[in-house]
């Protein structure tokens, strides 16, 4: 179901996400010659959480969002992926369609709970809430040859098309254990499309984010 009409509803997505595009696109470009570690790599991650619809959870005042001494989020950021570091340099030149998923689950599965867990640390500025969308867009944003985004829509998408077992909420569930068999389903839809057929709805993009663009579109028709 996610990639029935998939050729118009990326065009759809496209019609009405083109501040998504625009900054999706300029940090994939950065990403091809940055270290996607590294602190001046954080800024690129941040903007993307900013444009994608993270600000609100990640507190107040731009300069706490940036600065990684300022006490804020790019501080909270910042420490987290210092401490899952040694999970995600194995992780970090992979690609989606070319790995063992269940081969790196545990280490996914890891970095994903530390990146969403509430309490002393947590990510968003509220630290008895859990911070599960942006953490996926963190991992996109690190890898996004490898780490797809799973936030309210695209839950909707896998729960109809694939009985990912999400919640028909608005909270839905979100689990590290989910987002692997999410990343699984992603995989099978794309290898059973053929790869190239599925690179060919749009050519330059990545396939994670053809893929992104459809679950959206499929969960917000849902």
């Amino acid at each position: 179901m996610i990639l029935q009409n998939a050729e118009s509803k990326i065009a759809r997505f496209n019609q009405l996400g083109l501040h998504y595009n625009l900054v999706a696109n300029a940090i994939y470009k950065e990403r091809e010659t940055a270290n996607p570690l590294s602190d001046s790599y954080l800024q690129y991650v941040i903007a993307g959480l900013i444009s994608f619809d993270m600000e609100r959870m990640m507190g107040s005042g731009q300069e706490t969002k940036y600065d990684i001494n300022a006490g804020g989020f790019a501080t909270r950021l910042h420490r987290k992926l210092q401490q899952v570091r040694p999970l995600l340099e194995p992780l970090i030149n992979l690609n989606l369609v070319e790995i063992d998923i269940q081969e790196h689950s545990d280490s996914i599965k890891k970095i994903y709970n530390a990146l969403s867990c509430k309490g002393d640390g947590a990510l968003h500025d509220n630290s008895t809430k859990e911070f599960h969308v942006g953490a996926t867009k963190i991992l996109h944003f690190l890898n996004p040859n490898l780490f797809i985004i799973v936030d309210s829509n695209a839950s909707r998408a896998y729960r109809r098309s694939h009985n990912v077992p999400f919640l028909n909420t608005t909270q839905p569930g979100y689990s590290a254990k989910l987002y692997v068999r999410c990343m699984e389903c992603v995989k099978k839809d794309i290898l059973d499309y053929g790869l190239e057929r599925f690179q060919a709805l749009e050519e330059g993009i990545l396939i994670t984010r053809i893929y992104d663009k459809l679950t959206f579109v499929t969960g917000s028709e849902a």
